[in-house]
């Protein structure tokens, strides 16, 4: 992993989810975050994977504003843990009315010097009474400490009927099984939570939302290999990941079972 510590996966044997065990303090949070492996804040292009990640996330913000205009109505949308505001940018763009939650200092600072956005630092400063078309968070929830206080808050912000796109790694795919203590996208410990399809179906509902459709993120598939290839073996042999990846996404593209999910709710009333 990332963090280079050992780390527990428990299961709940009420809810069935998986959750990270211990879970470090809010004080200890933020150095996990600052490994130069993750990317997401940064816009970093030093490395050759750096470089790789780069180019393939135009066609994944295009490919995301898409699932959201499929579902939505074009108007209001926002991103919760923008980061540097890659995604926003694409769907200013092409339309939306844009705001987005970030908490890296660092991630806001180069989200309105790249795009001139300026994120809120929390959902607590955004006016009383708002109200959007859609929320999305990709790769965001497994972040957060306490999922159904922010369900409660994303549901009354949605308009009536809004949709909710929440993107998250899928355990119970083939290259989370390949891989092991090794798959890259358990990401202890600032992965929180781990989720199947079923467990984040049931989280959902129960606050509030009905499923609508899941969608299966194919490039995420090789990212996590070429990692875990690194974690596992400390070499990241782009052939064997891309052979993994290949595998998984041919083994779960039928029944939506890729290495990251999205899942599409839209807001009952």
């Amino acid at each position: 992993m990332v963090s280079q510590e050992d780390f527990q996966i428990v299961k709940c044997d009420t809810c069935g989810f998986l959750l990270t065990s211990p879970r470090p303090a809010d004080s200890e949070i933020g150095k996990y975050y600052e490994s130069e492996d993750y990317i997401s804040h940064s816009n970093t292009k030093k490395s050759l994977f750096s470089r790789a990640y780069q180019l393939v996330r135009n066609k994944a913000v295009r490919d995301k504003r898409k699932w959201a205009e499929q579902y939505a109505k074009k108007g209001s949308i926002l991103d919760m843990g923008c980061g540097t505001g890659h995604f926003l940018n694409e769907c200013a763009q092409n339309g939306w009315n844009i705001s987005g939650v970030e908490v890296s200092e660092v991630a806001r600072a180069n989200a309105k010097t790249e795009h001139g956005i300026e994120p809120f630092s929390s959902l607590e400063e955004i006016a009383s009474g708002t109200k959007v078309d859609a929320i999305t968070l990709w790769h965001v929830l497994e972040h957060l400490p306490d999922p159904e206080s922010y369900l409660a808050k994303f549901h009354d912000l949605l308009n009536d009927h809004g949709v909710l796109l929440i993107a998250v790694p899928n355990h119970e795919s083939l290259d989370a099984k390949h891989y092991g203590v090794h798959w890259a996208a358990w990401d202890v410990p600032i992965h929180f939570w781990h989720f199947s399809k079923s467990s984040m179906t049931r989280l959902v509902e129960q606050n509030g939302f009905k499923l609508a459709e899941v969608k299966n993120m194919a490039f995420d598939s090789f990212y996590v290999s070429l990692l875990s290839e690194k974690y596992k073996t400390g070499s990241m042999r782009p052939i064997h990941a891309f052979l993994t990846g290949l595998r998984s996404n041919l083994a779960g593209r039928s029944h939506k079972n890729m290495s990251s999910l999205v899942y599409v709710f839209k807001k009952t009333v």
